[in-house]
């Protein structure tokens, strides 16, 4: 399906109208570990900007408000911003502030464009960080690390037209119908696409901020494998109380299918037993897209007995 045509998902609506949801991002904040931050950043010589142990997004909007002022200004908004999305853990931290530390001037001023083009080219702000041809532009900062940063320089603008992508958002968008996007690395194309959808939904919803859609699609993400081949079953499954994610292969599931056949066959008088063995061999045959092997009709209405006995497997 085309992205432009992508529908505004039903559960989308019920999440929009389950609370204030303007008012829950706005407030949002997180505790981060501001010792390591300080401690950090000195050994790499660079000034301590962290705003302090609790960041929240207002802070950030102030932040990205003057980023596109000088370089010193757009990397004190990225500090903060990671230490926002990472909270108390500093997973890759170190790293990240080491690649800027390494490169200070030349990243600085890239991070300051990026943060001016965000306000109004979310395509080319998108491909300063990660071209198309080629790796993240900074070491260990990805579109799921620098997307929040084109966010915040958007200084809080409700309409802001770059918004945060991740996993979690993808996986929402393809359960939406986005079958082509990918699971985490993406184009500049891809961000554009996916701004011009959040817009558009923000309108088609009656809400006033594009974050606050992101935010939702972030809440009603499935979980992470729901769209594998092999497990197709989990879109109609993943919100179920009894759902469980397992580890079985497509070869495993062929030698379920091959039991129930079997199965089948033996018990040829239980109106029961082939009603669930009908139901679970067309479930297994939708995960398999009827690639089942050898069985040519799993459990069809008028081939139930699909026999295996007598052969050998």
């Amino acid at each position: 399906m085309n992205p432009s045509q992508l529908a505004l998902p039903d559960d989308l609506t019920d999440w929009l109208a389950e609370g204030d949801r303007t008012a829950e991002l706005l407030s949002d904040s997180v505790l981060v570990d501001q010792q390591w931050w300080i401690d950090t950043l000195a050994e790499f010589k660079m000034p301590n900007t962290l705003h302090g142990s609790r960041i929240g997004r207002q802070e950030l909007f102030a932040l990205g408000a003057v980023a596109g002022e000088s370089p010193e200004d757009a990397i004190a908004l990225l500090w903060n911003v990671v230490a926002f999305c990472l909270g108390r853990q500093n997973s890759d931290g170190k790293k990240r502030i080491a690649a800027v530390a390494a490169d200070r001037k030349r990243l600085g001023r890239l991070l300051q464009e990026a943060a001016l083009a965000s306000r109004d080219d979310p395509g080319a702000a998108y491909a300063m960080l990660r071209p198309d041809k080629g790796g993240n532009t900074i070491d260990r900062l990805g579109p799921g690390g620098f997307t929040w940063f084109l966010y915040f320089a958007g200084a809080g603008d409700p309409k802001h037209p770059s918004p945060v992508l991740e996993a979690k958002v993808g996986r929402s968008l393809r359960r939406a119908g986005w079958k082509g996007l990918r699971d985490g690395v993406w184009t500049a194309a891809d961000y554009v696409a996916y701004s011009r959808i959040v817009d558009r939904w923000r309108t088609e919803a009656g809400v006033d901020r594009n974050d606050v859609i992101v935010r939702g699609l972030f809440a009603i993400s499935p979980p992470t494998g729901w769209d594998h081949p092999w497990q197709a079953w989990e879109r109609q499954t993943w919100e179920k109380a009894n759902w469980v994610r397992g580890p079985l292969s497509t070869d495993d599931l062929r030698v379920v299918h091959r039991w129930l056949c079997t199965l089948s066959a033996l018990a040829p008088r239980s109106a029961e037993a082939q009603h669930e063995f009908r139901d679970l061999g067309r479930k297994i045959s939708q995960a398999l897209n009827g690639e089942v092997s050898e069985i040519n009709n799993g459990f069809d209405e008028d081939h139930v007995y699909g026999s295996y006995l007598g052969r050998r497997f």
